[in-house]
């Protein structure tokens, strides 16, 4: 597909059996990693205790393999990142790691697309496939359900809630992407199995 910038949008650890492998191939391929709250839980102790002993055991047991240079990898990732029109972040705009995008009102969201000038914002956190079309004052969302091109209009702002790679919460079992086309504009989302 012509990809010039690969963005993950975090928690590569805790999930899979094979942690130390995963971040060697995102830093092999130049992938830029927004932080997660795994990765938050990582180095801030007293967030790791709220985690289910069912997801906070294969999170420690993923930390106890990793290599220094995976650890200071995963230490530099930022909570957000902002890209031509486009901003990254884990949980909800504009910074929240650990904020799910569907418990927070849409007044919030209101403010968000109003007071930004990005045009199109990636989360992930749910695992769910969603997008969420801003248009005059309105909000539009849409359980995204198969492969598709979606063509991005002028008049609009954008959320998209990508899903996941490894870990899927929705009723589809498959690995979920996005590419954006910033000469296009043009999001291409693709779920893909094993």
């Amino acid at each position: 597909y012509g990809v010039d910038q690969y963005i993950c949008l975090g928690d590569v650890i805790g999930y899979g059996h094979q942690p130390e492998e995963t971040i060697r191939l995102l830093i092999s391929k130049k992938v830029v990693l927004v932080r997660g709250n795994h990765e938050l839980a990582m180095f801030d102790p007293e967030y790791l205790e709220l985690f289910p002993k069912s997801i906070k055991q294969p999170l420690i047991d993923n930390i106890a393999v990793l290599s220094t240079a995976s650890v200071r990898y995963l230490e530099n990732t930022p909570s957000h990142l902002t890209l031509e029109d486009c901003h990254f972040v884990h949980g909800t705009p504009p910074d929240k790691i650990t904020t799910y995008i569907h418990d927070v009102t849409d007044y919030y969201l209101k403010s968000i697309f109003n007071n930004s000038d990005k045009r199109i914002f990636f989360t992930g956190h749910t695992h769910e496939l969603v997008l969420i079309t801003y248009k005059d004052r309105n909000f539009y969302r849409r359980r995204i359900k198969e492969n598709c091109i979606i063509r991005l209009g002028d008049d609009r702002k954008y959320l998209l809630n990508v899903g996941s790679i490894g870990f899927s919460r929705d009723d589809f079992e498959e690995s979920k992407y996005a590419i954006y086309d910033t000469k296009k504009k043009e999001l291409m989302i693709r779920m893909v199995k094993g």
